[in-house]
């Protein structure tokens, strides 16, 4: 009879508990409002953009593959057909890579250390000379303005080039080079110009500083390749 009830008891408890954990649930299934501050909502917000990015980025390379997929089911069953759209595309992809030599429209910038009669022997003298920051700054603004090659002295700029003091020269792809430095960008040539001659960019600073600046828009400007070695011994595809 002990047991009986025991038993009871237990079975009642278990329906109780499990009532209870069941109203905890749906208790706990309200709509919650969270606050964010400015910062996390910034944070938020260009991580929606970033996210927005990728997807516009992932549509635009699955319809570039989708247009060679139906491109080469176009062309004929020709060896020598898919073959030239292949070396099309290696020619594209080098020419990108800065392995070729290519021409075009653009700017051709020339920048070398102010006259001697700026300097007076003060800290302000190093003000008049051109720097490896100098050329950098003027390289992001090519690039800012849609350069779409760009070289200096020959050098041809590429993800891996480094400009670098080497004391009285610069040091670009392993190569130190000295002033004047010139400067060729490929690209809409009026449209770069504008954007380089304009007030806010380094350019103006520059002539302020009396470096030696010309910039020439031409309808040929010619990059050189890039000569050096690329070299991937621990990235892998993921």
């Amino acid at each position: 009879m002990k047991n009986n009830e025991a038993n009871i008891f237990l079975f009642a408890a278990s329906i109780i508990i499990g009532i209870l954990i069941s109203m905890n649930i749906s208790f706990n299934k309200g709509t919650t409002t969270t606050f964010l501050s400015s910062s996390q909502y910034q944070d938020a917000y260009n991580y929606k953009n970033q996210l927005y990015s990728e997807i516009s980025s992932m549509v635009n390379v699955y319809n570039t593959y989708e247009q060679k997929l139906e491109k080469y089911k176009s062309i004929e069953t020709n060896k020598s057909s898919i073959t030239d759209e292949i070396n099309k595309e290696l020619e594209q992809n080098n020419m990108i890579l800065g392995k070729v030599q290519v021409q075009g429209q653009g700017l051709s910038i020339i920048l070398n250390d102010a006259d001697s009669k700026y300097f007076d022997n003060t800290f302000d003298d190093q003000f008049r000379l051109v720097h490896n920051t100098d050329i950098i700054q003027v390289m992001n603004d090519l690039k800012n303005g849609g350069a779409e090659a760009i070289s200096i002295n020959n050098q041809r700029i590429v993800d891996s080039s480094e400009i670098y003091c080497s004391g009285p020269f610069l040091r670009i792809n392993g190569v130190k080079i000295a002033a004047p430095f010139t400067i060729n960008a490929i690209g809409n040539k009026e449209v770069l110009y504008n954007y380089m001659m304009s007030d806010e960019n380094y350019l103006k600073g520059l002539m302020i500083r009396k470096v030696k600046v010309n910039v020439t828009q031409s309808d040929l400007v010619r990059v050189s390749a890039f000569i050096g070695n690329e070299r991937a011994d621990f990235m892998k595809v993921q």
